[in-house]
């Protein structure tokens, strides 16, 4: 879910690699581009219980970028419901593994370290996005009381460069405020088959690279 977006692409691609079998729920297909034919989609959107039903139905792990957009987020408690709806799904369908992208920039817990970079970012988006940061906040609300095994990925600004290739994953501490779209994508995928992260929400960024 969220395939056609800037991560999504980059994630899809990457699960196609691995060899994965995908299925995908998209409001155009057409924004697969060249990915369109490996993979397969169910047409509609996230705010559609059907859909959403039609999507995981025979999957055993789900992931999902899907958020509110940069411009004019609009109605938070939309997304809370698409959450809910999503969580209901999964579990009828008795799937637990299910991996969603959440914001470095809303509070996760007492004891989580603000550096200054982090208030700063924070800051800018409560006056440019913060409908999409309650929309955020009210997505983890439902997932902590599901069920499910969720890891709720908390990456800071997503960018094309600066790869390393490694992450940086704490649940209190956020290294620095950017990370590569592939390092995320890598470290997304990596969670299929992992349980270090499960019914936790780590902050991620990329190692920053030092030159010898």
């Amino acid at each position: 879910m969220g395939s056609t977006g800037f991560l999504g692409k980059v994630l899809l691609r990457k699960a196609l690699d691995s060899g994965y079998q995908v299925k995908t729920l998209v409001r155009n297909p057409e924004k697969l581009g060249e990915l369109r034919d490996s993979v397969d989609i169910i047409q509609g959107n996230i705010f559609e219980s059907g859909k959403i039903t039609e999507t995981v139905k025979g999957t055993e792990v789900v992931i999902s970028t899907i958020g509110p957009p940069q411009r004019n987020p609009k109605d938070p408690e939309k997304y809370k419901r698409a959450m809910e709806n999503l969580v209901i799904a999964l579990e009828k369908q008795h799937i637990k593994r299910f991996i969603h992208i959440g914001g470095a920039v809303h509070p996760g817990g007492e004891n989580e370290n603000w550096t200054m970079g982090r208030r700063i970012l924070r800051l800018f988006l409560q006056v440019v996005w913060k409908p999409g940061l309650v929309a955020k906040k009210l997505e983890w609300e439902v997932l902590k009381v599901s069920n499910l095994d969720w890891t709720l990925v908390r990456p800071p600004q997503i960018t094309k460069g600066g790869s390393t290739g490694k992450v940086n994953a704490d649940e209190k501490n956020l290294a620095r405020t950017k990370i590569n779209v592939e390092d995320l994508s890598n470290f997304i995928l990596a969670q299929i088959n992992s349980k270090n992260w499960i019914k936790k929400a780590p902050l991620v960024s990329s190692v920053r690279f030092l030159p010898q």
